[in-house]
């Protein structure tokens, strides 16, 4: 991790926690609601208010006419957030990306890595000995530019029990908590991820 990106999200930890290591997360997008991923929009938390730099309001365009062309599938709703017993063993056998309802560790998680700003941002999750702890970086265009920041939602390490690969190759992982949710990102950096998460599954094994 460059060392300047290691400054900036130590900054946005508490006094009394050390940054360990990180990882960048998106949105793994999908055509199918029921494994769809996607927080409604009042999940989703407003960040980087009033960071807004020229040139902000065209890439915001571009980016959301660049995922609308990569959904082939209308979407008619939101995705069905459930705690139904059956449903888990269903989304398991499917491979769902999302299990859970939005009040769930994996909802709070999900909505967490999916924020609104009205400039471009990168998502992370920082790592601590203790926690995971969503950080906000304004995406800026300069080297010479300081970019915004700021932290979000916060999980103890102790509630995430395990992280899986989705498939055999690309970059979706799965993330499962103790209260039997789980929620994917896309990671950027597998080899980056998997140094941070050794023990992560394989897609050969089963969704816990």
């Amino acid at each position: 991790m460059p060392t300047e990106l290691n400054r900036i999200l130590a900054s946005a930890l508490p006094a009394d926690e050390t940054l360990l290591g990180s990882f960048e997360v998106r949105r793994a997008m999908a055509s199918n609601r029921e494994d769809d991923a996607d927080a409604p929009p009042e999940r989703q938390p407003k960040v980087l208010a009033g960071c807004r730099r020229p040139g902000d309001r065209r890439r915001g365009l571009l980016s959301f006419l660049f995922e609308s062309a990569t959904l082939t599938d209308p979407k008619p709703g939101p995705v069905r957030a459930t705690n139904d017993p059956a449903d888990r063993a269903k989304r398991q056998k499917r491979n769902g990306r999302f299990f859970g309802t939005w009040d769930s560790l994996a909802g709070l998680w999900l909505a967490a890595g999916q924020p609104q700003a009205e400039t471009g941002v990168i998502t992370y999750v920082a790592l601590s000995a203790t926690h995971l702890r969503f950080v906000y970086v304004q995406n800026v265009r300069r080297s010479q530019e300081i970019p915004a920041v700021e932290p979000g939602a916060c999980f103890r390490r102790a509630d995430l029990l395990w992280t899986r690969r989705r498939e055999s190759s690309g970059k979706e992982f799965q993330f499962g908590f103790m209260d039997n949710s789980w929620g994917t990102f896309v990671v950027p950096s597998d080899k980056e991820f998997l140094a941070l998460f050794p023990g992560t599954l394989t897609h050969k094994d089963l969704i816990p």
